[in-house]
């Protein structure tokens, strides 16, 4: 059962839309990943001395192991994102994960990005001064979450494409 949203403005959770995209993106990955395993199978069966032994075997167990990987740790998401939640502050955020808290003093902000696709905010990439970094996506109301870091930190600390020009943006390194 997910942490639902509460009435307090400054509590957010994962949405049920970024984890139906998620699990979307698995079964997508899986499909493809038999795909690839069904077109080596089909190449070895027309062509057996270009598409081998080793190349069959070799193809099925990486398309095996890769999705195997990739479950365990979508189902290890699944099961921690249950009681994940992040609260803002006055002067810090807060991670919480079931009994577990993080705190982020909002001092330690060097830089704040908005990721906008579309002009719809994907995802805040938050830098830190000793150069970490924090990627917040999925949140509900992640335009509110921005808004909130937004009123925290110096104007001059917030990279927003949607109300920054290009020329405003020049010197700002972006990570990319």
């Amino acid at each position: 059962m997910l942490v639902h949203a509460t009435d307090n403005s400054n509590i957010f959770v994962i949405s049920e839309e970024a984890l139906a995209l998620r699990n979307r993106n698995i079964l997508w990955g899986a499909g493809l990943s038999l795909i690839l395993a069904a077109v080596i199978a089909f190449g070895h069966y027309r062509y057996p001395q270009t598409y081998n032994d080793v190349l069959l075997w070799s193809v099925v167990g990486f398309v095996i192991l890769a999705n195997l990987v990739n479950l365990i740790r979508h189902l290890r998401y699944l099961r921690l994102i249950k009681e994940h939640r992040l609260e803002v502050h006055p002067g810090s955020v807060r991670f919480w994960t079931g009994a577990d808290r993080t705190e982020l003093d909002l001092k330690d902000i060097a830089m704040i990005n908005l990721y906008r696709n579309k002009g719809d905010l994907r995802h805040i990439q938050i830098r830190l001064n000793n150069n970490r970094g924090i990627r917040l996506e999925g949140y509900q109301d992640l335009e509110r979450l921005a808004a909130l870091l937004a009123e925290q930190v110096p104007k001059g600390h917030l990279v927003d494409p949607q109300t920054s020009s290009a020329g405003s943006k020049q010197g700002v390194d972006t990570g990319r």
